[in-house]
């Protein structure tokens, strides 16, 4: 394996996240699925639910 400066790493890397956000950005039923999975899961969907419960009392 041939030795790499971090500079040139960092540079790789940085390229990289650019080339796949603009990938994903451009990619709308991507877009669509990962918004539809942040909604419905994690602390979102804990927070609607808390929110809920709360509307019924």
């Amino acid at each position: 394996m041939f030795s790499q400066s971090l500079f040139a790493q960092l540079i790789r890397m940085f390229l990289l996240l650019i080339f796949t956000l603009y990938g994903v950005q451009q990619c709308q039923p991507l877009v669509d699925a990962l918004a539809k999975n942040a909604t419905s899961g994690g602390c979102h969907q804990q927070n609607s639910l808390k929110h809920e419960h709360m509307e019924h009392h």
